[in-house]
């Protein structure tokens, strides 16, 4: 089965699928972190404007919604960070790696996926999830300072296109 990405519209890749569109890359890349962790989470927890986060009215939890035009920004590479001005550590997902079930990828434009839950769960559920996850990731040795600078580089970090 082949997934075509329709030019202006969200497709929903879930954790099986998302290496067979971004299967000529490094990986999948996420700014504004710092050295030590990825920082998909918080303290109290993810932040509220990437997700549909309501309370639910059975369990009066926080409950975090598939909304398939929303999630925490990744992007295909170090370029489309600092294009957007993202100050920060760089860390990515390797290539390959397994996703967390219940996570998805909702990609509008391929240079930027935006990672969702595939089914309503708390918010707790998925800091589980992103904590797992944030584990998976492997730090850059590339910064993005001001203005889209790339500080440090590491060879072949920035190319889209994988070394072999």
């Amino acid at each position: 089965m082949s997934i075509v990405l329709t030019k202006g519209q969200f497709t929903t890749l879930g954790p099986e699928d998302v290496w067979k569109i971004y299967n000529n890359l490094h990986g999948l890349f996420r700014g504004g972190a710092n050295t030590k962790t990825p920082k998909l989470v918080r303290a109290d927890g993810p932040r509220r404007k990437d997700l549909d986060i309501r309370v639910d009215p059975n369990t009066k939890l926080e409950t975090v919604y598939p909304n398939p035009i929303k999630g925490l920004s990744f992007a295909d590479s170090v370029e489309t960070l600092a294009d957007k001005d993202l100050e920060g550590q760089v860390w990515f997902i390797p290539k390959g790696t397994i996703i967390p079930g219940n996570l998805v990828f909702n990609v509008k434009d391929y240079d930027h996926p935006l990672l969702n839950v595939s089914k309503p769960m708390s918010v707790l559920d998925l800091t589980v999830l992103l904590t797992e996850l944030a584990s998976l990731m492997k730090p850059c040795d590339i910064k993005i300072g001001r203005n889209g600078k790339i500080i440090e580089k590491f060879p072949g970090a920035l190319s889209k296109v994988s070394n072999g």
